[in-house]
């Protein structure tokens, strides 16, 4: 990521709000970034939260290319909703003229409902009975 855009560790801290060290912990010790940094991230450098996240799909979002990381997933023969979600929202918001700031909001809101479900689905509120 840091040599794709020619961009310092520094940098890329200062553009999440985040401390450098904050930034090495990510890079050196496996930390998955959170998620008001991943949303800056694509809104600053375009980079793909689903690539952050999963690995998997192109490392940033490109505008001008037809193939989108949901085309890209769509193609491999799957299809991230997630993804798809967050892409789409960021194009209708681009769309509309919207500000960066907004476009972020808007990704970390369906970054934290997804850790929101996925927590959910893993402590359900009314565990399974061992009758069933």
């Amino acid at each position: 990521m840091m040599k794709a855009k020619n961009l310092t560790g520094y940098v890329l801290a200062e553009r999440a709000g985040i401390t450098k060290q904050t930034f090495s912990g990510y890079l050196n010790k496996g930390r998955t970034p959170v998620c008001s940094v991943i949303a800056e991230w694509v809104v600053e450098i375009g980079i793909n939260a689903n690539w952050i996240l999963t690995g998997v799909g192109e490392m940033f979002l490109d505008e001008g290319s037809k193939t989108t990381p949901a085309a890209t997933l769509q193609t491999e023969g799957t299809i991230d909703p997630i993804a798809q979600r967050m892409e789409t929202a960021a194009r209708l918001l681009r769309e509309a003229d919207a500000s960066p700031e907004l476009i972020q909001q808007a990704i970390l809101a369906i970054i934290e409902s997804e850790k929101h479900a996925e927590n959910q689905s893993k402590n359900p509120p009314f565990p399974p009975s061992p009758d069933c």
